[in-house]
């Protein structure tokens, strides 16, 4: 199959595209034909190497997590998935498997739901990873519940473009910070308060805006861009970092500080095992229009490098997908 690899960590530059075999479905699994790669920051962090603190490197090692594409094949003891599906995964990159920047993935069929009808794969692919992440960050870590008050800090990107709408579909008041040009966007997304983080003073604003403090907040930027995070939750409240691997702060001492304050302090790294479902639910909010995905940029799989450097940046509003092949 053809495939985006790397046989270095490294820059950009150790994207190469080439001829690698095809994997195989193991018990349990399903072989996808994917059409569509969604890209996250988590991708070049892999590609710099940065994950093997969780998994490790063998090369050649194709990166990605995020795909859509149609059942190829299933292997042993599957159910509920049939060769010629449309589907999409955050696959099984995450326990060491070869990426979605290519034209075959192999997934447990516990991870994979199936596309609405309607949807294209590029929508699907823009959905797993940043969609899982975020949700799991505001209801199964930090409990969200309906009247609450909950701040996103970084509301234009990929996670919490969906972040705002699942709080705003939760029925909780949202505020959300981003950069001037996005202020617009994350008030059409459902947020009650946009907050300029260039030109305005984020503690003073919501101390204004929730004056007994928050009940939640999701930092999804990196601790030095919230310096005083901490200060704006309310005695009783929760809140929850995605870690970053490049800006989190001391861990331990925000532990400490937080517990010394009566708050919940939750670092949140999505949990793929068995996300099938969640993803389907998910799925089902965007295809009832209750959540629309945010703005999709579409780059051949040859371009993956620039994909990359354009998501390295940190400024992308919305998502970026590689177009693997035609389905």
């Amino acid at each position: 199959m053809r495939a985006m690899i790397i046989e270095r960590t490294g820059g950009p530059e150790v994207l190469q595209l080439r001829e690698v075999p095809t994997p195989e479905p193991g018990p349990g699994q399903a072989l996808i034909r994917i059409a569509c790669a969604g890209v996250n920051p988590a991708d070049w962090k892999d590609r710099q190497g940065m994950l093997a603190i969780y998994q490790p490197y063998r090369f050649p090692y194709i990166v990605g997590f995020d795909a859509a594409g149609v059942v190829e094949r299933v292997g042993a003891g599957v159910d509920g998935l049939r060769p010629g599906d449309r589907v999409f995964t955050p696959g099984n990159h995450g326990q060491g498997a070869w990426g979605s920047y290519a034209e075959y993935l192999v997934a447990d069929a516990d991870r994979v739901a199936l596309i609405p009808p309607g949807m294209s794969f590029e929508a699907a692919a823009a959905i797993p990873v940043a969609a899982l992440t975020g949700w799991q960050a505001l209801f199964d870590r930090g409990g969200l519940k309906a009247g609450q008050r909950v701040l996103i800090h970084g509301g234009s990107g990929g996670l919490g473009s969906f972040a705002v709408q699942f709080a705003r579909w939760a029925g909780a008041a949202v505020a959300a910070t981003c950069g001037t040009s996005n202020l617009d966007y994350v008030r059409e997304l459902g947020a009650q308060r946009a907050i300029d983080y260039r030109r305005e003073d984020i503690a003073a604003t919501v101390a204004d805006w929730a004056p007994g403090g928050l009940d939640l907040l999701i930092d999804a930027v990196g601790a030095s861009t919230l310096p005083d995070g901490l200060a704006l939750v309310r005695p009783g409240g929760v809140f929850v970092s995605i870690p970053t691997l490049t800006d989190d702060g001391d861990i331990e001492a925000s532990f400490a500080a937080a517990a010394a304050r009566g708050v919940t302090r939750i670092f949140s790294t999505m949990t793929d095992k068995g996300c099938g479902v969640q993803l389907a639910r998910i799925a089902g909010l965007v295809a009832t229009s209750e959540v629309r995905l945010p703005p999709i940029r579409t780059l051949p799989l040859a371009q993956a490098a620039d994909a990359h450097r354009l998501i390295q940046e940190g400024h992308t509003r919305g998502k970026l997908v590689l177009k693997v092949a035609e389905p």
